[in-house]
């Protein structure tokens, strides 16, 4: 475990202010935490991790200088950004210092040409009204995104709403640049560029501290929400993938639950009968008429409609998909935790198999997204419809760790990809094809191995691992 020097709060206070450090009490347990607590196993892996001292340096100064004490001091060293996160990201494991970022939050521009760049602080919630202003706004977004940091969803996130047009933050084109800051005795800036920068994207802050971003922006739509319902499992997962795979139909959302989950939804469940699946839109209001007369025509029910308001303002049905749909769920039966997986192309038949298999255990949650998107003129153009795929948040009722495993292991049988959430460690929670790249990113930012330490776990330079008995 890490020992903060006796100095070091002296320090920290001398560099951001004695109200910029936080050393005991309630706000120092909050800070220290995300909601890694979806997930019955990192609650009681996670449960009792602490940070010695949050601090909270208000620039890019006070920050150089943070980082530049905190490697002498040799302690551990984690960001946080808006805490919506669900893996531990800014959980220490090793206590330290966790530098909460949450004042560098300035949008420094929005460029005419639909690019903004801003310090990673910077909250979705305000980024996208600020966006629509100028006539733009953002691609993909979580649907925690009133509350969450940019520089938070770059480093724990991966897609979200807009991800059915535009991909996840990964997707080429997405982010124009990343700007990270390094731990050491003179904290230097690594630029990253186009695709070099799936290097940071998902690393926790392992790889350096992101202190600037650019992402592109896409033309702002007026979006109507419209909520359908329909008891046919099939007839509706036929007609759901119907519109998410029609390239004329321009859309942010494509979400479809099994029933009951919808009657988990509070605001919304008064809207459905029992027995119903759900499927959620976001359709650009010109086209909502024709996409609801399309699904009359195929038997299926639309139950509630309303403009998405500009500038944004609730309702927004965002609130009840991706892992929102989770937090609903739990707040229902507290035994309920999630997966997220991939179907792939026989997600018709593997989606069966889990409900035949599991019946009851498992409830079904999917998202539609986009892969091998390419871009002309600014605008996602589509292959063919074949680019989309079915990912989902199945909502798994939890009894126990031995369980859990064993629906994971037949997802694996069957050929579905688990992105498996119940962990703390990035190599085991997703795809990380570049992880040799990000590891050799992570040496040269973070020379000492102080960046949230253990939670790239396949790199070597941990001293805070205590030596084998």
């Amino acid at each position: 475990m890490s020992v903060i020097p006796d100095s070091l709060p002296s320090r920290l206070a001398d560099l951001v202010g004695e109200s910029g450090v936080i050393r005991g009490g309630t706000l120092l347990e909050t800070l220290s935490r995300d909601f890694y607590w979806y997930s019955p196993v990192l609650k009681r892996q996670l449960g009792d991790k602490r940070a010695d001292l949050v601090v909270r340096p208000g620039s890019m100064d006070e920050l150089r200088g943070v980082l530049s004490a905190c490697f002498a001091a040799r302690v551990p060293v984690v960001p946080r950004g808006g805490g919506t996160g669900n893996y531990g990201q800014c959980v220490p494991l090793y206590g330290g210092v966790v530098v909460d970022l949450s004042r560098l939050d300035r949008i420094l521009e929005i460029t005419t040409d639909g690019v903004l760049r801003c310090e990673p602080g910077a909250r979705l919630g305000v980024i996208e009204p600020e966006a629509r202003k100028q006539g733009w706004e953002l691609r993909c977004l979580p649907s925690t995104w009133v509350k969450s940091s940019l520089g938070g969803f770059f480093c724990g996130g991966s897609g979200g709403v807009g991800s059915v047009t535009w991909g996840g933050i990964a997707s080429p084109g997405n982010v124009k640049s990343v700007t990270l800051m390094t731990c050491e005795a003179g904290p230097r800036l690594i630029r990253l560029e186009e695709a070099d920068c799936t290097r940071a994207l998902h690393t926790y802050g392992t790889t350096g501290f992101m202190v600037e971003i650019e992402m592109r922006l896409a033309p702002k739509v007026a979006w109507e929400q419209l909520a359908f319902a329909g008891d046919d499992w099939d007839r509706l997962i036929d007609w759901t993938d119907g519109v998410g795979r029609d390239a004329s139909v321009r859309k942010r959302l494509v979400t479809m639950f099994e029933s009951p989950v919808p009657s988990f939804f509070k605001p919304l469940g008064k809207y459905y009968r029992p027995g119903e699946h759900g499927t959620f839109l976001l359709v650009e209001n010109t086209q909502a008429d024709a996409v609801a007369a399309a699904a009359q025509a195929a038997g299926i029910r639309l139950a509630h409609r309303i403009p998405l308001a500009d500038p944004p303002k609730p309702p927004y049905f965002t609130d009840y998909t991706w892992n929102h749909t989770t937090l609903w769920a739990m707040k229902a039966d507290p035994a309920i935790t999630y997966l997220q997986c991939g179907y792939g192309d026989e997600f018709r038949t593997r989606i069966k198999t889990l409900r035949d298999r599991f019946p009851g255990e498992i409830l079904q949650h999917l998202e539609w997204v986009a892969s091998g998107v390419r871009y002309i003129d600014g605008d996602p153009q589509r292959i063919t419809g074949d680019n989309i795929r079915v990912s989902g948040i199945p909502l798994i009722r939890f009894s126990t760790e031995e369980r859990l495993r064993e629906i994971i292991d037949c997802c694996a049988e069957i050929g579905v990809f688990v992105a498996n959430p119940h962990t703390f460690k990035l190599e085991e929670g997703g795809r990380h094809p570049d992880l040799e790249a990000k590891r050799e990113l992570k040496a040269e930012a973070d020379p000492a191995g102080l960046l949230n330490p253990g939670k790239m776990a396949s790199y070597a330079n941990n001293p805070f691992v205590e030596p084998a008995a």
